[in-house]
Parts: C-alpha cells; structure tokens; sequence
C-alpha cells in the first residue's frame, strides 16, 4: 500500500505535466485575423461599396471657387427648390405651394387657391431652375465646436455634420433636409497651431460667438429622404466680428 501512495503522486504529476504540454503546444487564437472573402461578399460590404462608386461619378465641385459664388442658405425653401433641381421629378405645384406661399396655405376657398397657383406656377420653375444653376450653397453653424483635442490637434465638430444619420434643416420647411456625402472627412476642425488653437478655444470656452461656415456643392438628391446631398469643399471659422479665426480645405 506505501508502494501504492507513492506513485500515486508520481502518475498525478505526470498527468499535469502532459496536460501543461498539451496546453503550450495548442495554437493561440487569432487576434487580428484579416478580412475574408466571404466578409467582401457580405451584403452590406457590397452595398456600401455600390454606394462609395455611385458617390465617386457624381459631379464634383471646385475646391478653388470663391467664396463670394457661394449662396447662402438661410431657409427651408431654398433647399427645396435646390432638392426639385437635382431630383429631377415632375414638380408637385400644389404641395410646394403650401410651404413657399403662406396665403396659399391659409386659404380654404378652392377656387381662390386655384387662382393663386396659377400665378406661382412662373415663381416655382423660376426658382428651380435658378438653383439648378447655383449649387455652391454655404450654410453658417453657431456653437458647432467641441473642446480641443490634443491628440487630434483639432476641435471635434457637431455630428449633424460629418454623421451619415443626421441633416441639418430649417424651421420655416422642415421637410427637405441637407446633408453632406463627404462629412466623415470632416469630424474636426484641424489646428496644428497651438497659438491659434489657444485663441480660438478661449473664445469656445467663454460662449463667445463662433459661426462654423460650411462651403458646399450641391451633387445629388435623396429622394427616400428629401433630402439633398452636397460635398464639402472647405469650412470657414468666424468669430463675431467676422474675422476668419481659421480655414479647413478649399485646395
């Protein structure tokens, strides 16, 4: 039996070390395994790809365009002219009158709402071929900076910018919306110049007025959204006095 109990420890340790063997010989899980084929040929890798060659036969815009040739997006109406413009769909008259005319939505009497659409049929297809022909539009942001980032010597911007989910919008016509095809491009306002980086983040941080200007060209429409899709060319930084605290792109 005294046999028996000491090689009983003998064959335990054995055991372990087999086991320990076992384990140091076995294959680590993979870490950083590299995309497969079956990945590339996912359905929503594919669609997303449809989406980047779509967006890269799309007219592009002149980074080089002054900033004067930009328009000036100040309503909900100007975005719904510029989306009929690049949507290229029979003009629902009647529907656009109700937000660009208010005596038109006001009224009750048909026949004096038939007698006013006929006189904004002229207005309407005036107003969208004129924005067919101006497609650089600038939209000013207030309060659209984030605290400075060190690491990415830049200040984070508004997600209703550069987010593919979000789209900027006007109260007077909410219904046709803008966003932006390139906004990934843009998550932050890049200052590698720590003076100017001081300056401008004493302003952020005190709640002074600070205007992000958007400068864009109009590319395509969304229909699924009413929206229309635009491309950022540069982005312009402007304090209260209009002063040009600092400029992204445009080259």
């Amino acid at each position: 039996m005294q046999d028996l109990f000491k090689t009983l420890p003998i064959a335990v340790a054995l055991l372990a070390g087999l086991a320990a063997c076992g384990d140091k010989s076995a294959p680590a899980p993979a870490t950083n395994t590299p995309p497969s084929l079956a990945d590339a040929n996912q359905p929503a890798v594919i669609a997303e790809k449809a989406k980047e060659q779509m967006r890269a036969a799309l007219p592009q815009g002149d980074p080089q365009t002054p900033s004067a040739s930009y328009v000036q997006l100040q309503s909900g109406n100007q975005l719904m002219f510029t989306y009929l413009a690049l949507a290229n769909l029979p003009v629902n008259y009647s529907e656009v009158a109700q937000s660009y005319s208010p005596e038109y939505a006001r009224s009750s009497d048909e026949f004096q709402k038939n007698d006013l659409l006929k006189a904004l049929k002229p207005k309407i297809d005036n107003a969208v071929a004129q924005a067919s022909q101006q497609r650089y539009l600038k939209l000013s942001i207030d309060n659209a900076l984030q605290k400075y980032d060190f690491e990415k010597k830049g200040f984070p911007i508004a997600a209703s910018v550069w987010d593919k989910g979000n789209y900027r919008y006007f109260g007077d016509n909410g219904k046709y919306r803008l966003s932006f095809h390139n906004g990934a491009d843009y998550r932050y306002l890049s200052v590698p110049d720590e003076d100017k980086a001081r300056v401008i983040e004493s302003l952020r941080s005190k709640y002074e007025p600070l205007e992000l200007v958007v400068y864009s060209y109009a590319q395509d429409a969304d229909i699924s959204n009413n929206a229309t899709q635009a491309q950022i060319l540069k982005m312009e930084l402007v304090d209260r006095k209009g002063n040009v605290l600092t400029t992204q792109g445009g080259r």
